[in-house]
């Protein structure tokens, strides 16, 4: 499983992805955060969640 931690001004959103952390970082290596990054957005897109402008930090964990 791997968390995507979108921090959006006054709140923190927990969004998270099917996969192996390592896995799919290993197969994307330099571009798995962004990866990553682009795949949480989608989900919170698909799951119905009205986000702000593009959050102002990400961090991508295990």
């Amino acid at each position: 499983m791997i968390i995507v931690k979108l921090n959006i001004v006054d709140y923190e959103l927990k969004v998270l992805l099917e996969g192996d952390y390592e896995t799919e970082e290993e197969r994307l290596g330099d571009a798995f955060e962004e990866q990553m990054y682009k795949k949480a957005i989608a989900q919170t897109e698909k799951d119905g969640w009205t986000l702000p402008p593009l959050p102002t930090y990400y961090e991508v964990t295990e």
